[in-house]
């Protein structure tokens, strides 16, 4: 179909939906416009056709669909007011698979909304349906929505490929065999078709109704003979339950039944209210001897007990205001609090109250306040105030922003002061827990979700300030990872660095996952290091070594590491197997503002490949975590196996977004369409930019609106 012809349709669909809006949207059915809703793709959209409209910023939307005996699986992400993305997994019931009876297939979209709707404009949005995956959903778009009545909303646009008719197809690779590249040559190219339809906020509360002319042919089912199509026209109501869960029901293609179900959740909006911590305590203002206003008594220096009596003040402050003294060092016109904070996400809340702590337990000659936050024994970022300001701006309606103004936010000293006494039974110190432990496997085509439940020993006895021996043992109690059969895509030409998950995962029963020796440790204020030694992992054991340079207030850090490691026994106990390598890789950090984090990291993988991986996180002031990444290197595409190149998603979820309440305790994942052995690499703990970062410069001065809470 020509290009002319297609915007006439759209022209024409876009037309209908007018006079139809002056036919159901009478004032007496009038509703206030809803919230953009999902299609069966799990993005913005009618039924199977997408729409113009984004959600709300950060909105984390998952799907499921099902239709004929085949389902798809959608995680949607609004990752700007402009741009969203989705990743899917769908199973085609009976399709002709290498062998199989279903078709497991992963894919990935984008979405750019070009055009705000306005009074006159509708918005205007660019799509990429599964643009990184092997073909079977790929298709572009150009979408216009218009809302024609607060409770009538019309769509039309043009699409191409999937959503090109019965010949978007043509001149386009299905690569059912190895996917996962862009294939940007056939992007907006070939026959193109239109589509439209209208969404219908009913008077019901929660009830909408679509319609919509589809030019989603099913052509590859179609062809694979495991479907049947009759009709472009598709129909459907949907109700939201609340907010967050949301059902459909469908009619498609003149003879077919679909359902649906959505849970959408928004880091911005937790389902508990914030505040529920404990009210910090209020700054005590120092009474001057008289005869001067700026005049304090400061006999108390000469006395050789003052500053463990003074420690002693200061401890149960810090304990009422959940956070815990590192040690304290005291002059008689400054103090120096080494701070851990184990409580707060925002670091600038546990300073705040730490210097509501000092302003009520310091005696009154001393003026400056030296707050270090110490990250695992590391002290990362030393905040400089006057005691004089804490006094006067804790309840000033401006008071965090003059605060902020006044105070001095610099890297941590490299080294502790010699005269810093620790608390009591801070070094040495040993910690164990037991708690459950969940393992998980997925997108296995012979099982897609994998998941062993079981045990979880720790523990942990630090000798000095940054060095640590460590170890946990896992003991698996029930669960199906030590059924997987497959080689998980192993090929001769590449060494088996990862694809021997399912040994090590049946035969590791119990499992010693980790025994290491770590020294963390400062070469400058602005540079920090890393070495760590032993069983650093289930499959891998030796030597890893790190250093990073970070200033505090910088929006770049460079690091590199250099590890050699030897790949551990199957079962997981003390012996190695006849594998090593010599692995490193550079990189480069780079803050882009409004909780945007992009990293880059270049060298050489576990496999001896050389390549880099770049990641792109977005942190979420409540501490969630959203990122995604990918890896490319010189092993070829056809010899990486199906996916051609490693890519995944990370999310991490802080308790205290659930809960209500103050906790640095997180629900940390990461979805892998495939794990292949191209691009691994050696998952250590302790990396230092992680820990860095938490409480740097720039998290420090962009959380200080919690200063006083």
């Amino acid at each position: 179909m020509s290009s002319k012809l297609a915007i006439m349709r759209m022209t024409n669909v876009l037309c209908l939906g007018v006079g139809l809006s002056g036919v159901v949207a009478f004032p007496a059915l009038a509703q206030v416009a809803s919230e953009p809703s999902t299609n069966l793709f799990g993005s913005s959209g009618l039924i199977d056709m997408p729409s113009a409209e984004h959600q709300k910023p950060g909105q984390i939307t998952t799907s499921v669909a099902g239709y004929s005996g085949s389902t798809r699986t959608t995680l949607t992400f609004q990752i700007t007011p402009r741009i969203s993305g989705s990743f899917r997994y769908s199973t085609i019931d009976g399709y002709n698979s290498v062998g199989r009876d279903t078709r497991y297939d992963r894919s990935f979209d984008i979405r750019y909304r070009v055009f705000d709707e306005s009074d006159f404009v509708p918005a205007v949005t660019i799509g990429l349906q599964d643009f990184a995956g092997t073909g079977v959903f790929s298709g572009e778009y150009i979408v216009a929505t218009k809302t024609l009545h607060p409770s009538l909303k019309a769509t039309a646009g043009i699409g191409w490929g999937r959503l090109g008719g019965r010949k978007g197809y043509l001149g386009r690779t299905i690569n059912i065999g190895k996917g996962g590249v862009p294939d940007a040559g056939n992007w907006f190219r070939g026959p193109v078709q239109p589509f439209g339809g209208l969404e219908w906020n009913t008077p019901i509360e929660g009830l909408r109704l679509k319609a919509e002319y589809s030019s989603d042919a099913y052509a590859v089912e179609v062809n694979q003979g495991v479907y049947e199509r009759k009709s472009s026209a598709n129909f459907g109501l949907e109700y939201d339950y609340n907010e967050a869960v949301k059902f459909g029901a469908y009619y498609l293609n003149g003879n077919q039944f679909a359902l649906m179900a959505s849970l959408s959740f928004n880091p911005n909006d937790p389902p508990a209210p914030s505040g529920l911590e404990s009210a910090p305590l209020p700054v005590l203002v120092r009474k001057p001897l008289t005869g001067g206003a700026t005049r304090y008594a400061d006999n108390w220096s000469a006395d050789p007990a003052s500053p463990r009596i003074i420690r002693g003040q200061v401890r149960p402050l810090l304990e009422a205001n959940q956070l815990e003294m590192e040690g304290l060092e005291v002059t008689s016109t400054s103090a120096t609090l080494y701070l851990l904070n184990k409580t707060f996400i925002a670091p600038a809340e546990a300073v705040g109250r730490a210097a509501r702590a000092l302003s009520r337990g310091l005696p009154g000659s001393i003026e400056t306040f030296n707050i270090v936050l110490v990250e695992q024994d590391l002290p990362v970022t030393r905040v400089t105030m006057q005691r004089r300001d804490v006094e006067s701006l804790s309840y000033d309606p401006y008071g965090a922003e003059k605060l902020h103004q006044r105070s001095t936010i610099a890297s941590g000293p490299a080294r502790r002061p010699e005269g810093l006494v620790y608390e009591d039974g801070r070094y040495p110190r040993f910690k164990w827990s037991i708690t459950p432990s969940v393992r998980s496997s997925f997108f296995d085509p012979d099982a897609p979700i994998r998941i062993d439940l079981g045990v979880r020993a720790k523990a942990s006895y630090t000798i000095a300030p940054g060095f640590t021996l460590s170890g946990s043992i896992n003991k698996p109690l029930v669960g199906n990872l030590g059924n997987i059969k497959r080689a998980g895509g192993a090929n001769p030409k590449v060494p088996r660095v990862r694809s021997y998950a399912a040994r090590y995962y049946s035969e590791g029963d119990p499992a010693l996952e980790r025994l290491t020796a770590d020294y963390l440790f400062k070469l400058h204020p602005d540079v920090y290091g890393r070495i760590s030694a032993g069983y650093l992992e289930f499959m891998y054991g030796g030597v890893s070594s790190e250093i990073l340079w970070k200033p505090a207030n910088s929006k770049l850090a460079l690091g590199a590491e250099l590890n050699y490691v030897k790949q551990r026994e199957f079962e997981q106990r003390f012996g190695f197997r006849d594998y090593d390598v010599l692995t490193g890789h550079v990189s480069a950090y780079y803050d882009m503002d409004n909780g945007f984090t992009a990293q880059l990291d270049a060298g050489r993988y576990l496999a001896g490949d050389i390549g880099a991986t770049f990641g792109l996180n977005r942190t979420f002031n409540n501490g969630w975590v959203v990122g995604a990444f990918f890896t490319l290197t010189d092993i070829p595409f056809e010899d990486f196996g199906e996916g051609s190149f490693d890519k995944g998603i990370t999310l991490s979820i802080p308790f205290s977004w659930g809960i209500g309440r103050p906790s640095r305790n997180t629900i940390d994942t990461q979805i892998r369409p495939l794990t292949r052995d191209g691009g691994a690499r050696l998952k250590v703990e302790n990396r230092l930019y992680g820990i860095v970062s938490k409480a740097d410069g720039r998290a420090v001065s962009e959380t200080f609106g919690r200063v006083w809470r």
